[in-house]
């Protein structure tokens, strides 16, 4: 199948407000288009309505359930689908990836990893996320990889995570709060984390001639100015 950089139209059926709209928010700043809806009825609705390139389904729905959705979509309508859930034991797995689902989520997760999961799906459909260019620098999400003119950055998986949603943020201060939750999960560890990561990132970046693209704001964070 011949891949395609696009804008992916996801679908969120998920009844946790706050937290669907954390998701929906991190889906828009990875490039995506995304929408909404809190209940089965509508979710089911909106995605024999709407077609989207993906639904993020959480199973235990109001109205009807995520798994009566799969099943009344995926076989007629191959819509791609991802459940988002608290059931963690290997029979929900099962059961729900023999319905046909791409993949299984455990809540709670990691976004930056949710975020990695719903790309994967999206290049297997021939889907990809557009590039960030940043003058000479280029982050290719879906390719995993980081240029610099002509010559490819060697960054760990943290350090990749770090740069991509800083530069998906632009000119948005980021806290190390904030970086923390969305790269590594949590939001109550040592500071010192973020620093230590983004130093070495720094000076990888230094070395390829870009040594003021992240820059500090004492006291709030962290920002890509350019």
């Amino acid at each position: 199948m011949k891949e395609k950089a696009s804008r992916a139209r996801i679908l969120v059926v998920e009844d946790e407000i706050e937290l669907a709209e954390q998701i929906r928010s991190a889906l828009v700043a990875d490039g995506h288009l995304a929408k909404v809806v809190h209940d089965g009825r509508l979710g089911l609705a909106a995605i024999l309505g709407a077609k989207p390139d993906l639904v993020l389904l959480d199973i235990m729905l109001p109205e009807i359930d995520g798994l009566e959705i799969a099943k009344q979509t995926i076989e007629k309508h191959g819509v791609p689908i991802i459940f988002m859930t608290a059931r963690d034991s290997s029979s929900d797995r099962i059961k729900g990836l023999s319905l046909g689902a791409d993949d299984y989520i455990v809540k709670p997760f990691v976004m930056a990893e949710l975020l990695l999961r719903v790309n994967a799906v999206l290049k297997r459909i021939g889907i990809t996320t557009p590039p960030i260019q940043i003058d000479n620098l280029r982050i290719s999400e879906s390719a995993g990889s980081v240029m610099v003119d002509d010559e490819e950055l060697t960054l760990t998986s943290t350090e990749f995570r770090l740069l991509a949603e800083l530069a998906h943020a632009r000119t948005r201060v980021l806290s190390k709060t904030y970086l923390l939750s969305q790269v590594w999960g949590y939001d109550a560890f040592d500071p010192n984390l973020v620093e230590v990561h983004l130093s070495s990132l720094r000076k990888k970046l230094a070395a390829a001639g870009l040594p003021e693209l992240i820059r500090t704001k004492r006291g709030l964070g962290y920002v890509i100015s350019k």
